[in-house]
């Protein structure tokens, strides 16, 4: 399943990935990292497209590494962060907070990313559910497959 994975990056049909690529794959594979996870297991030499190409066999020490790290937080802990912005203990935080954690704190995202995930899950004062909205980015962006 991993070598099949694996493959679908392989651009060139070379049985080979480039480098940037290695975050891709894992996560493709159903590892939940971060960027300075991949970056740590992965090093230098792999964080500019086409410096260097690895094959199966490279790739998967680093998958195993990545394997090893402790998976982030789940939907509990991410609750439990939204609650921050939850001032009156409704359930419900601005959108306009959301936006802005996400697109200034820890992985950037931008505001493109922001706003494919903010897609329908405001309601008409700009308020999020904020419960739902994370049960929702955690279901992925296909969640009926």
């Amino acid at each position: 399943m991993l070598r099949e994975i694996f493959n679908l990056y392989d651009e060139e049909l070379d049985g080979k990935i480039d480098g940037t690529q290695i975050g891709a794959v894992a996560r493709a594979a159903g590892l939940k990292i971060t960027n300075a996870q991949v970056n740590k297991a992965a090093g230098e030499e792999y964080k500019r497209v086409g410096q260097k190409r690895l094959p199966f066999e490279e790739f998967l020490p680093i998958y195993e590494q990545l394997k090893g790290e402790k998976a982030q937080g789940g939907q509990a802990d991410f609750v439990e962060g939204l609650k921050v912005y939850d001032k009156e203990e409704c359930g419900k935080i601005l959108g306009a907070e959301i936006r802005h954690a996400l697109m200034a704190l820890g992985e950037r995202l931008s505001k493109d990313e922001v706003d494919e995930i903010m897609k329908g899950v405001e309601d008409s004062e700009g308020m999020v559910v904020y419960d739902q909205f994370v049960k929702k980015v955690l279901a992925g962006p296909f969640p009926d497959e």
